[in-house]
């Protein structure tokens, strides 16, 4: 992943309060992610990683302001406020 594109995320969370994504959206972005053709789930010490992006996928189905380079999934409109 492009330093910019992490870069561009940590903005966004942070603009957004550090939001994170609720339980049952945060159970479904995980269970898309790990069948996906994309998802690398030895890298990063077995937490997985997207292919396509290169993120850690443990992190970003976590940021309730990202969405899945591939269309799977949205960011959340209701997240969770820390």
């Amino acid at each position: 992943m492009a330093i910019e594109s992490v870069l561009s995320a940590g903005a966004k969370w942070t603009a957004s309060g550090f939001a994170t994504t609720p339980p049952e959206a945060l159970a479904n972005r995980e269970a898309t992610c790990r069948a996906c053709p994309e998802w690398d789930a030895q890298a990063l010490n077995a937490t997985g990683r997207c292919r396509k992006c290169g993120c850690s996928t443990w992190a970003k189905i976590r940021m309730a302001t990202e969405r899945c380079p591939l269309g799977k999934w949205e960011a959340v409109s209701e997240p969770l406020q820390k």
